[in-house]
């Protein structure tokens, strides 16, 4: 019994040391996090902390557009992809409680990304997990369409467009963890591409605190772990390309096996990463709000043989979103009635016959029209003797233009302003006891307002007549004792007497003239 128990403990010492000393070389890799971030990045994926290590930098707890998945909790309600589910399957099966214990049960999912000053658009991922079992073998997918619901048991049918990424994490007990990346052929995912180049990524090898609220917390030694990834070096965003995806989430493989079944999965998170960029067209008119509701038609045109026509009223936009960089125009191709274009600006100093739309860059285009009216001054004038010779001011008299009507002012004038250009009648209602004048058609074209000083708008001038009641009267005071006739130039006044000798007539509203009559009185 002794020989045997000596001979198992010289067995055991190389056993033990060779434990210690990949534990050893575990701490020493792991421990490099402090190196550099990717080129244009400030975020920290290569520490295998979740936490800012150097002042100005972002990490997982002030990630840039950071979502986060949480797992269901362990047990019979988790939920796990079954039935033999592998990654080039778009059919598949959700089920529940069927995580094996030796594999990776996942607790939560990062991800986070932004595109840096010179256009770069980095991805940042990270995962946790339960437990240590097994190898850390996770495949992030990307998607560019959202999933279907994948918290509830049952068939489902993936969402996969051309172009998808599927980014897989592989960390095998020591070394810095292995990332590459495949995209979505429409019907398989392509060969596997190294992103040793263009990515960073590390495990933690101490507890860690967590962020988000996320359990546990902290978490445990070789049970986190994160990547960075640089796309446009990728060439997923090729450069002038719109590209943009709207949904990710993790899931664990059973062994390094690409065709090997899928477990574990968090549900998809929504997401925004794009390069694609944004052209609004916002219409302005003065003034504000539009008296008119007018319509203004507009074109957009760029890369690719991108063409945009329609119409916008004041306050309304016209929105292209997920566009290629590149120049476009925009163009007012109908000023509406009345109206003047006035200014087409663009808030990043872009003509509006070269706007320069940067990856991922929202250009706003404000074009802003001014109602075209003027003003129409109507002055009143009018004989009256009392005043003495000439013409005078009439105060009190109403005229109306476009359906209002002001009165003359003690100068005689009525001014009639925010009149759009075009002709108009101006309307004199006549005072009683004057002679006035017919309508008169006054053209406005000058853009003018009643205040100015001087004034150089349109004007019209009416002037008014008193009226005179004129009677001729011939009373024969011996009744039928004469009888005369009554003839004046103003025929009005004609008449001969009856047989009583007696007779009047009277001309009404007459203006102001010399009449000559000539009476007769025949005995």
């Amino acid at each position: 019994m002794t020989a045997v128990r000596k001979e198992l403990s010289r067995r055991r010492k190389p056993l033990w040391f060779a434990t210690a000393f990949v534990a050893l070389a575990a701490v020493l890799v792991f421990a490099f996090g402090a190196s550099a971030n990717l080129p244009n990045s400030t975020f920290e994926g290569n520490d295998g902390n979740l936490i800012v290590n150097t002042s100005g930098n972002t990490d997982w707890i002030n990630a840039p557009n950071r979502h986060i998945g949480t797992d269901l909790p362990t047990g019979s309600t988790d939920n796990s992809f079954g039935q033999g589910a592998k990654e080039d399957l778009i059919n598949t099966t959700v089920v529940t409680g069927s995580i094996p214990n030796s594999k990776a049960d996942l607790a939560s999912f990062y991800e986070a990304n932004e595109t840096a000053a010179n256009g770069d658009v980095f991805l940042y991922l990270g995962w946790s997990r339960q437990n240590q079992s097994g190898t850390t073998n996770f495949d992030f997918e990307i998607n560019q369409a959202a999933q279907p619901d994948l918290l509830t048991p049952g068939p489902k049918v993936l969402n996969r467009t051309t172009g998808d990424l599927l980014i897989n994490y592989l960390f095998q007990g020591q070394g810095t963890p292995t990332v590459n990346f495949r995209t979505w052929t429409g019907s398989a995912w392509s060969a596997p591409t190294d992103a040793t180049a263009f990515s960073e990524s590390a495990i933690n090898s101490t507890p860690v605190a967590n962020v988000g609220g996320q359990t546990p917390d902290p978490i445990p030694a070789l049970q986190f772990g994160e990547l960075a990834i640089n796309l446009t070096a990728a060439g997923v965003f090729p450069p002038g390309v719109c590209k943009g995806f709207g949904s990710a989430y993790v899931k664990s493989r059973s062994s390094t096996a690409f065709n090997s079944e899928i477990k574990d999965f968090i549900a998809p998170v929504g997401i925004n990463i794009n390069n694609c960029s944004t052209l609004i067209v916002k219409k302005v008119t003065v003034p504000s709000p539009d008296p008119g509701d007018t319509s203004f038609s507009f074109s957009e045109t760029g890369p690719g043989g991108f063409t945009d026509s329609f119409s916008l009223k004041n306050g309304e936009m016209d929105t292209n979103a997920d566009i290629n960089p590149g120049t476009y125009t925009a163009s007012e191709t109908d000023p509406g009635p009345n109206y003047v274009l006035t200014s087409a600006v663009c808030d990043d100093g872009s003509p509006v016959t070269a706007i320069a739309l940067g990856q991922g860059e929202t250009v706003t285009c404000t074009f802003t029209n001014t109602l075209q009216q003027g003003a129409i001054k109507v002055t009143k004038t009018r004989k009256h003797a009392a005043d003495g010779s000439g013409d005078h001011p009439q105060s009190g008299v109403n005229f109306t233009v476009n359906g209002v009507t002001h009165a003359t002012d003690a100068n005689g004038v009525a001014c009639f302003d925010g009149l759009n250009f075009g002709s108009y009648s101006v309307h004199e209602t006549v005072p009683a006891g004057y002679h006035g004048e017919a309508d008169k058609t006054v053209t406005v074209d000058n853009t003018a307002t009643c205040t100015d000083n001087p004034y150089g708008g349109e004007t019209v001038s009416f002037h008014n007549t008193p009226l005179t009641n004129v009677t001729v009267t011939v009373n024969s005071q011996i009744d039928g004792g004469t009888a005369s006739t009554v003839d004046c130039d103003n025929n009005a006044l004609d008449f001969s007497t009856g047989a009583n000798g007696d007779g009047t007539k009277t001309a009404s509203d007459q203006e102001p003239q010399t009449i000559h009559c000539t009476i007769v009185i025949d005995p």
